[in-house]
Parts: structure tokens; sequence; C-alpha cells
């Protein structure tokens, strides 16, 4: 067995992050990334955004250039699928059914897009979007599509849209619940941004689902839905979700529980075993609980982190988890662990370019934030804010503008 070799399955922003954060902390030791994409790692919020509108090239979202795995003395092996994890062995295998062996094996293996559970999902003209070579798919048919239909409210679908729309498309965005954008638990922002989306001339139906997608022939040409409407769409991108790939680890013996389960350094319950990234439920020190995150600022601070520790740093990891969505040119920051929250106090609105939503639990402690059109100190101090937990006595104090956040906060 080799003793020193890093294997890295997965080929996304984490598992980048771990192979050059590890060479640049001083590690010494062999370093392969196994990746079943034909692309080397690269960003995806520019799918959605900059890369979909034709803002940037493909070039530009990419980690790292394909030079700097070899000069970082890294092997990174593209269009490799891996078949097997043999925890005994510490090896894993390949299809075709080669095995390479591993001291320190790196789970990175992300989410899968879930797929429509309806008729006409094959036809052309239909994508799911998660990897470049869908984004590139997708802004190629937009050229003479001329209309689209996005299923799906949430992250994919609102920022699919907004930059479809930004093309000059026609845009259908149909979501099964309320509103938009649920998860950022903020009904009023919310509200908001299906007012925004109706300005900006999206056609958006909510409390509906597509029950087909129709064609003439093979050919996407719209949808039918629940509640009997017939829409046009010669592009249509489902953004309903995606599932943990847990099955590799899995099938090893790992433990999995809406992800691979890790503790406080990464390890699963595999020997030499490390997984994160989207694919990995850890400890989240921030909020207390065992989290799941889907952000890519979660897979960048993982794998830099991971990176260091198998380098030899012993510094433990207390990454505050943010994440960002830009929609028609507004960018939303959320701060912390919005899930649990039964109320969101809204300061400001999107059409004063400037908010703070204020996440607070049933007993008022406050456990997230969202920010718009602020400045980076109160994003700072929303963040030390958060990491104490504190309960607020007096949420009306929130709305007052005059007031810092700590000084709203303060009893």
């Amino acid at each position: 067995m080799p003793e020193e070799q890093i294997v890295i399955v997965g080929g996304g922003l984490a598992a980048a992050r771990v192979a050059f954060q590890y060479r640049e902390a001083g590690g010494e030791a062999d370093v392969t990334i196994l990746s079943s994409d034909a692309d080397p790692p690269y960003h995806r919020p520019p799918l959605t955004k900059g890369f979909l509108r034709r803002e940037q090239d493909r070039d530009s979202t990419f980690v790292q250039p394909l030079e700097a795995y070899e000069d970082a003395v890294v092997e990174l092996r593209l269009e490799t699928t891996v078949e097997a994890i043999h925890p005994d062995e510490h090896e894993v295998e390949l299809e075709g059914g080669e095995r390479l062996g591993y001291g320190t094996l790196v789970v990175a293996t992300g989410a899968r897009p879930r797929q429509l559970p309806v008729p006409g999902a094959d036809l052309v003209g239909v994508h799911t979007y998660r990897m470049l070579a869908d984004a590139e798919a997708v802004s190629g048919e937009a050229e003479e599509a001329h209309s689209a239909i996005v299923i799906g409210g949430s992250f994919i679908g609102s920022e699919t849209a907004a930059s479809l729309r930004m093309r000059g498309l026609a845009v259908t965005l149909v979501e099964v619940g309320e509103t938009l954008m649920p998860q950022l638990r903020c009904p009023e922002l919310s509200a908001e941004l299906v007012e925004l989306y109706r300005a900006e001339g999206v056609n958006v139906l909510l409390g509906t689902q597509v029950e087909e997608l129709t064609g003439n022939g093979r050919l996407l040409t719209g949808a039918r839905t629940a509640d009997g409407q017939a829409l046009e769409g010669y592009l249509a991108i489902a953004g309903v979700g995606v599932v943990p790939n847990v099955e590799l680890a899995e099938q090893a013996g790992a433990k999995v529980d809406d992800g691979i389960v890790v503790d406080e350094r990464f390890l699963t319950s595999l020997p030499d075993t490390y997984a994160i990234g989207d694919v990995a439920r850890y400890p989240d020190p921030t909020s207390g609980r065992l989290r799941r995150i889907e952000h890519w600022s979660n897979a960048d601070a993982q794998g830099t982190h991971l990176g260091r520790q198998l380098a030899g740093s012993r510094d433990a990891y207390d990454v505050m988890p943010v994440f960002f969505t830009q929609l028609f040119g507004r960018k939303l920051q959320v701060l912390g662990d919005v899930e649990p929250a039964s109320e969101c106090v809204l300061r400001g609105s999107l059409a004063d370019g400037r908010l703070i939503g204020f996440h607070l639990t049933e007993d008022g402690v406050l456990v997230g934030a969202v920010v718009h059109g602020e400045s980076a100190d109160v994003a700072a101090e929303l963040e030390v804010l958060l990491r104490s937990r504190p309960v607020v006595d007096d949420p009306t104090r929130l709305l007052d503008e005059n007031l810092r956040p700590a000084e709203a906060v303060a009893v």
C-alpha cells in the first residue's frame, strides 16, 4: 500500500482546493484527483450567471488552468469513473478493473440533479443543470430557442431564469410552492422577488407544476401544467434539487445520513477516509447542528481546510456558512443557519436597495441573516453576532435603520 498517496475522488471545487492547499502548505505526498468529468475542476456559480449570459468564457470558470496541475505535481485523471472503494485494502477500483492504492482517501463526489419525473423529460431541449457541459448546451440552444420554461424556483431555477431573461428570451418560471427562493426563509423578501421577476418580464407561475413536457416528434415545444395551462418553450431547465452522491462510500460501509457523515476533522467512519463538500454532513461548529451544505463557499472552505490539515495543520474548522445569489443584478448574501428560523424580521427592501433580514427561532435566538446592499462591515458584524447566538427580546428594534445590528440586538 502506498502509505503517502492521497487519492481524491471527485472533480469539483472541493477536490481542487484540497490538492492545491495541500501543496501550498508544504505537503509532499503524491496526489491524484479522479474525476468523471471531461473538464478540469470549475466554479459552478458562473454557470447560471456570467457564463450563461455569455459574459464569461469557459476557461474563466476553471479553478486552475490545466497546466497548473502539472506544475503543482498533482495528477488529474479526467473521464475516470471510480466503481468501488475497498477500505480494507486501501484501494479504489476504477471502471475497467484497475485498482489504485491510497494512504489517504478524500471523497468529494458532490451531488447530481434530480430528474424530472414527467412525460417528455427526455425530449431534445430539456436539460438538468449542473455541469459545464450542461451550461454550454443551454447557452448554445438559447440562441435559437426564443422562449424557455424553467421548472423550480430555488437557486438553479431562479438564477437561470434571470440570466435567460437578460439574454432576451421569453421565460416562464414554474414553482410548485407559493413563492420563489423558499430557502431564504424570508417570506417578505421572497414576495419581493416574485414582484421583481414579473417586473422584469418573467411569467412566474406559483402553486402549480409541470405535468407534461410536450413536443413535435423528439423536439420540445412546450409544457402542460397541473392546472391546465399550456406553455410555449423550446428550451427547458429542470432545477428541482440535487441528490448527494453517497453510493460509493455507502457501499464501502461508510455511515450515511443525508450525506456522508463526518466528524469535526471531516473523517468518515471508514479508515483514513475523509469527505467534504456537497456530499458531506458535518458538525457545523457555528450552529451546533449536523449540516450538509450545497454551496460554493462551503466546498471552497472545506477543501481549503482539509488540504492544510492533511499537510499537518491542527487548526479546528470554524467557518461561518455563507452563500450568495445574484438575481437581475441584485446580490443577496445569506449568513448562518436560516433553516431553524420561524421568523424573518426584514429591515429595508429590494426596492430601497438595502436590506437585512434577521432570522429568529421560536425562542427568539438569532441564527441567520440575509443581506443586500450593505457594506462589508455590516456582514462582518452580523457574523460576530451569529456566533454568539443572542436572544432578541424586542424584535421591533431590528427594524430601526438608525441602529447597527449589534445595537438592535443589544438588551
